[in-house]
């Protein structure tokens, strides 16, 4: 399986996991970074590389049982690199029994992948090993699982427009880790019912949901269980216009994201410099998985009103990039070099005159 991802692997690293059972038996799952040689000088990441490996009675009956078990631990490693990973597809499938002659085989002709410039962050391999023991460990192994993939979801639409949507799964996995926020509280002061909370905190039952989701999971940030409560619910029941929702989901967006993550690392047990580590750079800003944004800016001269050459619409730029170095550097990270040019599609006699050119992350 493969597919586009902000998490990334070193050339040599491979996270192994022996622990995911199939309804086939134990399954051997392999997850690594695909990386381009695209010159002498540049090797580029590409697509995140699953590699499962198990038994079953026959390929067809393996393959959806397989491929989900390869999706099981995405969640986990973009919760715990804080980074978008798409859902990948299955590009290869074949039989490996020994001595037979005749193996099944199939394959999905997948996209290859681009050139394009995409921003990208290494996997702590040992902190997601602790994120996937510690969750299943878990007593609430299922509701955390479910924050972590909602998690995962709202990576995924992280970039300019599509703000109202992070939010909205950021918000379910407020939800989802509620029931466990409150059982470890009913834990820690030594009650038994979710009653005995209420009065111990001293709110009505009905408002206990209320309170953990902002005292607890969002630590107490009044304006951010507000906004986001408010951005969430209008997007639900559509009572918000979209100009608005996106106003709210943008300006709330990260605040919520980072309280969401740090709740999920709160309920598992994992050792104290391991967390600590995960909630500092490079890992404490959330990262899409989106191409870089180029901006053009300049004067277009000419003493006619025609400004398109003949057989175009409007008049254009083509700007091409070239990568023409990539390295990793001593702290793990890429250094790129880029080549840029540019083809102008003008009418005879417009001049282009550049102001700036701007490259944007994804925000």
């Amino acid at each position: 399986m493969r597919g586009p991802s902000a998490a990334t692997f070193g050339q040599e690293k491979i996270l192994s996991i022996t622990q995911i059972h199939s309804e086939f038996g134990p399954l051997n799952i392999q997850y690594k970074t695909r990386w381009l040689r695209r010159s002498e000088t540049a090797t580029i990441p590409g697509h995140l590389w699953i590699e499962i490996r198990g038994h079953g009675p026959s390929l067809e009956e393996v393959l959806a049982p397989f491929a989900s078990a390869g999706f099981s631990l995405l969640p986990i490693l973009a919760v715990s690199a804080n980074a978008a990973i798409s859902d990948p597809d299955v590009e290869l499938a074949f039989e490996t029994t020994p001595g037979k002659k005749r193996r099944e085989y199939f394959q999905s002709f997948l996209s290859a992948e681009t050139n394009t410039a995409r921003k990208s962050r290494r996997v702590d391999t040992d902190a997601a090993l602790k994120i996937v023991d510690a969750v299943s460990r878990h007593p609430d192994s299922e509701r955390i699982s479910r924050a972590i993939e909602q998690y995962r979801i709202a990576l995924k639409s992280w970039r300019f427009g599509y703000s109202t949507l992070a939010v909205a799964h950021l918000w379910m996995a407020v939800e989802a880790l509620t029931k466990a926020f409150i059982r470890a509280e009913c834990k820690a002061r030594q009650i038994e019912h979710p009653k005995e909370l209420a009065d111990a905190i001293g709110v009505d039952k009905a408002n206990l949901d209320k309170t953990i989701r902002r005292d607890r999971i969002l630590y107490g940030d009044q304006e951010c269980y507000t906004r986001a409560r408010k951005a969430s619910d209008g997007f639900e029941h559509g009572y918000i216009g979209f100009d608005e929702l996106q106003s709210e989901s943008r300006e709330i967006r990260t605040r919520l994201a980072q309280h969401v993550r740090a709740a999920i690392l709160e309920l598992l047990d994992i050792d104290a410099e391991t967390k600590e580590r995960l909630m500092k750079e490079p890992f404490s800003k959330p990262m899409g998985h989106w191409p870089l944004a180029k901006y053009l800016r300049g004067t277009l001269v000419s003493d006619g009103d025609n400004l398109a050459p003949p057989g175009y619409s409007y008049p254009s730029m083509e700007w091409k990039t070239t990568i023409k170095s990539c390295v990793t550097n001593k702290n793990g990270d890429l250094d790129i070099e880029f080549d840029e040019s540019f083809t102008a599609s003008l009418a005879d006699g417009v001049e282009f005159q550049p102001g700036s050119m701007e490259i944007w992350e994804p925000n």
